[in-house]
């Protein structure tokens, strides 16, 4: 056995990654009760009978989803394994109402957001939604319904900037199975230039690492690019600044371990929360090849009591989602500077089967290897 063994629930492309991370520090992870064999090549695997020979070979527990874990966490505290991040701010990161009243509570902003009565019936709850919609103290650009649990992707979600009567008749009943259980919230649409987000990591011993802002591009509410360092705002360097503290905030409070990303909003008057990972993240993918420490080395690293690595960049790096589809990976990986991650999972549509990173010397570089990789695409 390593000398350090992470124990996780789940089996998905993140546990690949850390357990690929793993092998560069002597740490060896490990995943109980996958449903997906992604990580099965770099971790190793136990089914969900296996709980205690999962138990006997781990060191630490951690997540690789906010989803999933959590079920555990009881068997974890009764062996004394350190669990890291807390389970308790995993459950509040999972659930977008406890999440978005913490960040309140901290001071960090966010979109105006309500609880929606899950008592409510299909009527009352489309009277409910236009009430919202006209509140313009709410917002003026519409509002968009979120379940509080699971999901991700645009799943889970029902935006409205449609004013008719019709809109707010077909949303609800669509939105009345989910008020009940897991519940809504609504929140007022940002008015926003770009999304970005701040990824950071905190040891055991308190010490904080971040990498660079990440500009994210999202189509269809899925993830399909990210660019770092940011050049495309003005005023990066007090952007930086707040999301740096932003992270830190978040961390400190909570005596958080481990990395996390946040994803926020760029307005005119700065940064807003959108939501919180309490994990490795997929806007942070290109600090593989395009950091001196990856975001899973860095996660591993904290969680295991190390010093955290040097979060250096290595040029300016281009990440680039593949969903539901199939590519040519020899012609693509044969590009300079360009680096195919192929997740091992069944193409299927609207889901991530893998991703592309290239790293430039500079933006122009960088902008002319994506232009490649797209034509091959």
């Amino acid at each position: 056995m390593s000398e350090v063994s992470i124990g996780f629930m789940g089996g998905g492309q993140l546990g690949r990654m850390l357990g690929e991370a793993g092998k560069k520090i002597d740490v060896q992870c490990m995943g109980i009760g996958a449903s997906d064999s992604s990580a099965s090549s770099s971790c190793k695997m136990f089914s969900s009978d296996d709980t205690d020979a999962f138990f006997d070979s781990i060191d630490v527990f951690t997540f690789e989803s906010e989803h999933e874990g959590l079920e555990l966490a009881s068997q974890v505290n009764a062996r004394s394994i350190p669990i890291r991040p807390s389970a308790e701010f995993v459950k509040i990161a999972g659930d977008r109402f406890l999440e978005k009243s913490s960040l309140q509570s901290l001071s960090i902003p966010t979109a105006p957001f309500v609880l929606l009565d899950p008592a409510m019936n299909e009527q009352d709850l489309s009277t409910k939604l236009k009430e919202l919609f006209e509140n313009k103290s709410l917002s003026k650009h519409g509002i968009v319904i979120k379940t509080r649990h699971g999901g991700y992707d645009g799943k889970g979600q029902w935006v409205i900037t449609d004013s008719s009567t019709k809109s707010f008749d077909q949303v609800a009943v669509e939105v009345l199975p989910a008020i009940a259980n897991p519940g809504c919230i609504v929140e007022g649409l940002v008015d926003f230039s770009i999304e970005c987000s701040i990824l950071a990591s905190r040891s055991t011993s308190g010490e904080m690492a971040y990498w660079p802002l990440t500009h994210n591009i999202h189509e269809d509410s899925i993830l399909q690019f990210s660019f770092a360092p940011i050049t495309e705002v003005d005023d990066l360097d007090n952007l930086e600044n707040q999301a740096k503290q932003i992270a830190n905030t978040i961390c400190e409070s909570n005596d958080y371990i481990g990395t996390i990303a946040v994803e926020c909003f760029v307005t005119e008057n700065g940064l807003v929360v959108n939501e919180i990972a309490p994990r490795v993240h997929n806007s942070g993918h290109w600090t593989i090849e395009g950091c001196e420490t990856s975001q899973f080395e860095q996660h591993l690293r904290a969680i295991s009591g190390m010093k955290l690595g040097d979060t250096s960049l290595r040029g300016f790096s281009a990440m680039i989602n593949i969903v539901g589809r199939d590519i040519n990976i020899e012609t693509i990986s044969a590009l300079e500077d360009t680096y195919v991650h192929w997740y091992d999972k069944e193409v299927r549509p609207k889901r991530k089967v893998g991703h592309i990173t290239v790293v430039g010397k500079d933006v122009k570089d960088r902008d002319e290897r994506v232009a490649q990789v797209l034509a091959l695409l």
